[in-house]
């Protein structure tokens, strides 16, 4: 369970775009500030006449803040630049981020970046073992004493983080915690829901079609229905714009994660067994029906093979074309919120009756996105200073919201309303700035400083959460809390045998798993998934499983959690 699909289902990406941010103790009123408040032209809070570039690499491919920065200071760059004093260039490869960082780690040739964001934990322990990265408690009590972030950042996000790295050396994206949300209650049912209910794997279904079809949702909620409903529309030679319809969208060339990932949690496969001993959940029984669905929906025709190689922009462009009958996987990677006619069936409930499961950890999570301030950096002032002002109330009513009076208004209460042009420039974050700088969502704060949408304040907000929420809240779904099953990246030593099998065992994976659902016949899908099981015994899987389990039956007496599997 692990990769960027597995960690956005903490946080609803969808609302990535709609906002997320973190607290300080600035009022929420901004609007002077975010005009450059009372600073004289052509100076800044920086304490310098002229802003200090700074570089800010990322290795997540798919983040698209805009490429040029505005010292506008109508601009949310050029509000932040007015504040700060800084500006950004961003080094974002299009691919093998994480390679292109771990060779900046080993040569003397190249300048080492000022900021960089990341999701690999492992690459993340290899910044902190370089020296190259501040821990954070360092660095602003150095530079910054007065920062908010030494008074009131989450207690219990924090001590993950500790726990993870050995320190506060990251700054977390998206915080959502317990303590975070004593800090920042949600501000209706809406966002309790989204807390209690929410996860990012989904089938997504566009009503449209569904209409067209003549189905219903409650037709689809079955593996036997919702193959049915393809092949009735594969039947019915729809089509949307002279295009014919896709019955069924996979996650792209990451399938293995999402897609089949959603499969297994609606089958029921945990990683655990009903004694609540650790078990790898390629070799719970329930894996093979998730298997099993595909292949079935590829023997028919319902989705083309090629779909399982192509990259998250192809997958965004067949969903936004709105021919796409169901697409399974993580939907926040489709951009789905922004057509209101998708919807979800929830679970796919398994001909064999087992029950689908979802795993909502009570552990404070430690970010999505990681972010690190270089110890060469230039500006180290500015740097905390931006640092603290990006991760502030008064940073985040500007770089997720915008503007007060043109981009979002304050209700009686006051709570945010956003407006159409705060909607439409959140949705265009790539031109605008406005909501771009994800490594600084902070999702419980968001869910309390905004009003509780509905469909005429924020449809987008509500076809999101009525997609996301589906699955928590059928009643066929058995929610449990699986903090102990999050197994760290490094739980293996780089240089161990049991590394070394681990690494076998993905390759291998990958390449038997696509041919265990292209399979042409039930015999011959059969005994590839029957190789499969052997060869990943062969090459130590249940050794792995024992050591896993040592972590996990520690996890369990630590925080007091006796999880076990539902079904087998």
């Amino acid at each position: 369970m692990k990769g960027k699909w597995i960690t956005t289902a903490l946080l609803s990406l969808m609302l990535v775009t709609a906002g997320c941010s973190n607290g300080g103790n600035e009022t929420a009123n901004n609007t002077g500030a975010n005009q450059g408040g009372t600073e004289t032209a052509g100076e800044n809070s920086g304490g310098s006449k002229a802003p200090a570039k700074a570089v800010w690499f990322s290795s997540i491919d798919f983040w698209n803040p805009p490429s040029t920065w505005s010292t506008d200071p109508n601009t949310v760059q050029g509000a932040i630049t007015e504040k700060t004093g800084l500006t950004f260039e961003f080094n974002i490869p299009a691919q093998d981020g994480d390679t292109k960082l771990n060779l900046m780690l080993v040569s003397s040739g190249e300048a080492f970046p000022d900021v960089i964001t990341i999701t690999n934990d492992v690459l993340g322990k290899k910044l902190i073992e370089s020296g190259k990265v501040w821990d954070l408690d360092e660095f602003l009590k150095k530079y910054d004493p007065e920062s908010h972030l030494l008074k009131d950042f989450p207690a219990d996000v924090k001590e993950t983080i500790i726990d993870r790295d050995g320190g506060f050396y990251a700054f977390p994206s998206h915080i959502n915690s317990e303590d975070a949300r004593k800090q920042y209650p949600p501000s209706g049912q809406f966002y309790i829901d989204l807390v209690d209910y929410a996860s990012n794997g989904a089938i997504v279904v566009n009503e449209n079609i569904l209409k067209e079809a003549g189905l219903t949702l409650e037709d689809i909620k079955t593996e036997s229905g919702l193959l049915a409903a393809y092949q009735k529309i594969k039947e019915m030679d729809l089509k949307v714009n002279g295009a014919p319809v896709i019955p069924l969208l996979v996650d792209g060339k990451n399938y293995q994660g999402p897609t089949l990932g959603f499969l297994q949690d609606s089958f029921g496969a945990m990683p655990i067994d009903k004694n609540g001993v650790y078990r790898d959940r390629l070799l719970a029984p329930e894996t093979k029906f998730a298997l099993g669905f595909l292949n079935k929906a590829s023997k028919a025709g319902y989705f083309e093979p090629g779909q399982m190689t192509v990259d998250n922009a192809a997958v965004k462009a067949d969903m936004a074309s709105g021919r796409v009958f169901t697409f399974i996987g993580n939907s926040a990677d489709t951009s789905f919120h922004n057509n209101d006619y998708w919807t979800s069936s929830g679970p796919i409930l398994s001909d064999a009756g087992t029950k689908p499961v979802l795993n909502k950890s009570k552990l404070a999570g430690g970010g999505w996105m990681k972010t690190f301030i270089s110890k060469s950096a230039k500006e180290p002032e500015k740097l905390a200073k931006w640092l603290s002002f990006m991760s502030s109330k008064e940073g985040m009513m500007l770089h997720i919201y915008g503007f007060e009076g043109i981009d979002y208004t304050l209700d009686a209460e006051g709570h945010l309303v956003k407006t159409e042009k705060g909607i439409k420039d959140a949705t265009e974050y790539m031109k605008t700035g406005l909501s771009a700088f994800w490594p600084f969502h902070h999702t419980s704060f968001s869910y309390s400083a905004q009003q509780p949408p509905n469909e005429e304040t924020d449809k987008q907000a509500v076809t999101a959460n009525r997609v996301q929420s589906a699955y928590g809240k059928a009643e066929e779904t058995v929610i449990y809390d699986g903090s102990p099953l999050g197994l760290p990246a490094d739980l293996f030593p780089a240089d161990s045998k049991f590394a070394n099998d681990e690494l076998q065992i993905k390759t291998y994976k990958e390449a038997q798993i696509a041919k265990i659902i292209l399979a042409k016949s039930d015999d011959e899908f059969n005994k590839l998934y029957d190789e499969m099981i052997a060869q990943l015994k062969k090459l130590g899987i249940e050794a792995l499983d024992q050591e896993r389990d040592k972590y996990v039956q520690q996890k369990k007496t630590e925080y007091g959690i006796d999880v076990k599997g539902i079904n087998s």
